[in-house]
């Protein structure tokens, strides 16, 4: 147990877009022994803490007060003097509406050292996110941050709404939402025109995202009529007019749409990474697990014996991870006991993973998908006759690979680098969110995916969530693992890797309409778009 005493980091996370999270909030999160984070601070921040950190969320904000602020003290004075790392972890900017200036106090009266670590406020944050840009010489020369909600003050009465109607600038209103009815008639009263453009925004920067426009006169209507929630940002003054013209995050392809990965989270990130970046909310529901094989003996006795073999061939990152570290931790050996020895492996992702050990790829089929070894070893060298093949697979891998590799003369040796298998646990939410059509599409990158995610979901509840949800398939050998269930691929990456998946679903998303929509025909197709070359563009994406 770590001894003396500790010290207090007060942590703005940022608005919810991970992405927006600074460095040194980052560093702050990765050393922390105990994190206290509000309910506005995006759970995503935790997956830099160490698995030793414990996490306590507190809800705060309006309408969550799950602690009290003397819990919370009492939470920190603890873990401090036990000599350990808090980090109090804010929404948006800890010393911005978010009583982290009452907090700081109350560390320098107990002589608890801290630190403040500032966050991007939710204010510029969701504004910029919302297409609006709350300073702009031709419309205004000031912005205002207040908050909408008094704990002493429910009707409003000691804000300086004459002040702030004269300085013709932006207001920006923090936790205003329950009282947007009564801040618009403040306002109109006070003389600001009835007319002032005014947008609320539902989870800014996050792509649940949801803008409301509209004047000082109808805003608290038409927020209703859309049946928004808190937690909201209002944003008042004739800045909001740009928004017409820069409002770029709700208009990226992707924005709004749930997509679930169904990857290890491990190899999940990249994707998740070029989803979100395309405006996807990415729902994770991981339903295979690597690990060592339970047996090794085999992959050691391959590794003893390497000079004998001729090829060795690799068919996943996995693959090569499980095969490289073994080579070194317990092998005591590195790229060089390959000296001699070719290498054949599928797709760039593997062929990345090689290339970070040091080793390049001696033959990659052009299509990437394991048949297509064979394939490229036939039209290259015609023949494999007398050479010692190493094959490391995962053992659910079919035997076609080795089937057709012997044919061509080669001595296979086939060793289990990895095992895959159905996860211990799943995530509920994500599959109550399946289960109710609520995913717009999930992708699958693999055989495996396939099938696991059958078995966890049953296949009659699959074939019922497939008449909601798209299936997205990274290439022909996952695709033909589908249709052996009865489902059909509503896409399929025309080049079997992470980003022709990703373009997959882009494009799709842009054509979906005209496969949904049985009203149009082909034959109307010319008519209605008035060019052939339209039309054939548009077939393409069925």
């Amino acid at each position: 147990m770590t001894t003396g005493m500790g010290k207090v980091s007060l942590v703005g996370a940022g608005p919810g877009d991970p992405g927006l999270l600074t460095l040194k909030a980052q560093k702050r999160i990765q050393e922390a022994d105990l994190i206290i984070y509000d309910y506005l601070a995006n759970p995503e921040h935790l997956r830099h803490a160490k698995e030793a950190a414990v996490k306590i969320c507190v809800g705060k904000g309006f309408r969550h007060r799950h602690y009290s602020q003397e819990k919370i003290r009492r939470l920190i004075i603890r873990a401090v003097r036990k000599g350990q790392h808090v980090v109090r972890l804010k929404g948006g900017d800890p010393y911005l509406f978010g009583r982290g200036g009452e907090e700081a106090l109350f560390l320098y009266e107990h002589k608890i050292p801290f630190e403040v670590v500032p966050g991007v406020t939710s204010a510029t944050a969701c504004a910029a996110y919302a297409g609006i840009p709350l300073t702009h010489r031709e419309h205004n020369a000031s912005v205002s941050f207040i908050t909408g909600h008094r704990a002493h003050d429910s009707h409003l009465d000691t804000v300086p709404w004459e002040k702030l109607v004269a300085l013709k600038g932006t207001l920006v209103i923090y936790m205003g939402f329950y009282n947007l009815a009564k801040i618009a008639e403040r306002l109109i009263t006070h003389g600001m025109p009835a007319r002032t453009r005014t947008c609320v925004i539902e989870w800014g920067t996050l792509p649940r995202q949801k803008s409301c426009d509209g004047t000082l006169s109808d805003i608290a209507k038409k927020v209703t009529e859309m049946k928004m929630k808190a937690p909201c940002i209002i944003i008042i003054g004739d800045v909001v007019r740009l928004r017409k013209k820069l409002n770029w995050y709700e208009t990226l392809p992707l924005f709004g749409k749930k997509i679930v990965i169904t990857r290890t989270r491990e190899k999940g990130e990249a994707l998740m990474d070029k989803l979100e970046e395309l405006g996807a909310q990415v729902l994770e529901f991981p339903v295979i697990e690597i690990k060592e094989p339970s047996d090794i003996s085999s992959m050691d006795k391959a590794i003893k014996k390497l000079n004998e073999f001729d090829w060795l061939i690799f068919t996943s990152t996995y693959g090569v991870d499980f095969f490289f570290n073994r080579l070194a931790c317990v092998h005591k050996k590195d790229a060089r006991a390959l000296n001699g020895i070719k290498v054949a492996c599928v797709g760039p992702g593997t062929e990345q993973a090689l290339n970070k050990r040091g080793v390049f790829s001696d033959l990659i089929p052009k299509h990437f998908e394991t048949e297509a070894i064979s394939r490229e070893f036939r039209k290259r060298f015609g023949n494999l006759n007398g050479k010692n093949v190493l094959l490391l697979r995962t053992n659910i891998a079919p035997p076609e690979l080795d089937l057709n590799l012997k044919k061509l003369g080669a001595h296979v040796t086939r060793v289990t680098a990895y095992q895959t298998h159905l996860p211990k646990s799943i995530s509920t939410p994500v599959k109550k969110k399946l289960l109710n059509g609520e995913a717009h599409c999930v992708t699958f990158t693999s055989s495996s995916t396939v099938t696991n995610f059958v078995k966890i979901l049953g296949l009659k509840n699959v074939k019922k969530i497939a008449k909601s949800t798209k299936f997205a398939s990274i290439g022909p050998v996952t695709s033909k693992t589908m249709r052996e269930f009865g489902l059909k691929p509503s896409m399929q990456a025309k080049v079997y890797t992470i980003e022709g998946l990703v373009e997959a679903i882009k494009n799709y998303d842009g054509c979906g309409l005209y496969r949904m929509n049985s009203t149009i025909r082909l034959g109307a197709w010319k008519r209605v778009f008035g060019s052939v070359a339209v039309k054939q563009k548009l077939m393409g994406c069925i």
